[in-house]
């Protein structure tokens, strides 16, 4: 589709049908690999009833690592235009349309998004009990999946918050209510920015701005970064059995069996890199080049 746009051809669909046929490219194919594999629907879609503490502490662990988050973009955005400002002043021209490209952006795509990566695909490689390995390569996928450098970068980041998140409080709904606030700041921001600070846009930002920007946001995320990891402790202590899953993420333990002559032995856990894996990674990645190569 990209290279038959970069021919000359058009793309551009409404900001409804655009995002639907983008978010079924990457829903319908893991549906069907979740049906086939025969995994309970609880198993890979575990909405659990988290604590409204624990719903509270989410949002403030999504503030504090807003700075981080900031910071990657900032450090991408040397190298790539923003793509998500880019997307959401293009479907925010029009003032009438604002809250259906918020609900849009800010609840369809993270919903699809959290079902596909923290769901079907989490819930595959957390099998193999490498909860760490698994929790880095969905939240890789998660970046790739943008076909960009500048989302891919913020995305890997954010995706292994969301992983961590879900895996410490055994359900989908932190990083649902994480990824809804990105994505809805996002379109209310460009929004503002477009009503009222317009020039914003075309403002040209020197080299020596750009580093003292960036400088600013790695102060400010030493310290919020901090924070964000004693609310996620905080949060692991709110949910039952949060500890213990905190725990696992950062401590492999050996998985034991016992053998046809009942001894018990030490089991080698099951691998999380597989050829399909590798060929995905490289499609993705030969896409995103191309994009700064060639403009496709």
């Amino acid at each position: 589709m990209s290279f038959i746009a970069w021919r000359g051809g058009s793309l551009t669909l409404p900001i409804l049908q655009n995002i639907l046929i983008s978010e079924s490219i990457i829903l319908i194919p893991g549906l069907s690999v979740a049906a086939a594999s025969g995994t309970e629907v609880g198993e890979i879609f575990r909405f659990k009833k988290i604590r409204l503490k624990t719903g509270f502490l989410v949002v403030l662990f999504m503030f504090c690592i807003e700075p981080l988050t900031s910071l990657v973009n900032g450090i991408s955005m040397m190298f790539s235009d923003n793509m998500a400002m880019d997307m959401a002043e293009q479907y925010l021209k029009d003032d009438n349309v604002f809250i259906t490209v918020a609900l849009v952006i800010s609840v369809i795509g993270p919903f699809i998004e959290e079902l596909v990566f923290r769901g079907i695909i989490y819930a595959g490689l957390r099998k193999s009990g490498r909860f760490l390995a698994a929790i880095l390569i969905q939240a890789f996928l998660f970046g790739l999946m943008h076909l960009n450098l500048n989302q891919m970068s913020y995305g890997i980041l954010l995706g292994i918050a969301f992983g961590i998140l879900d895996e410490v409080t055994g359900s989908l709904w932190p990083g649902l209510i994480g990824h809804f606030m990105i994505n809805f700041g996002t379109v209310v921001n460009t929004y503002a920015i477009m009503k009222y600070m317009p020039e914003a846009f075309s403002q040209d930002f020197s080299k020596a701005d750009m580093i003292y920007t960036l400088a600013f946001f790695a102060f400010l995320s030493l310290i919020f970064t901090g924070v964000a990891v004693l609310i996620l402790i905080a949060i692991a202590k709110s949910e039952p059995g949060g500890r213990f899953r905190l725990h696992r993420i950062f401590h492999s333990t050996e998985l034991k069996a016992v053998n046809s002559a009942g001894e018990t032995v030490t089991v080698k856990r099951p691998g999380v890199i597989t050829i399909p894996l590798v060929i995905g990674v490289v499609i993705a990645i030969v896409e995103i080049i191309a994009t700064m190569i060639i403009g496709i």
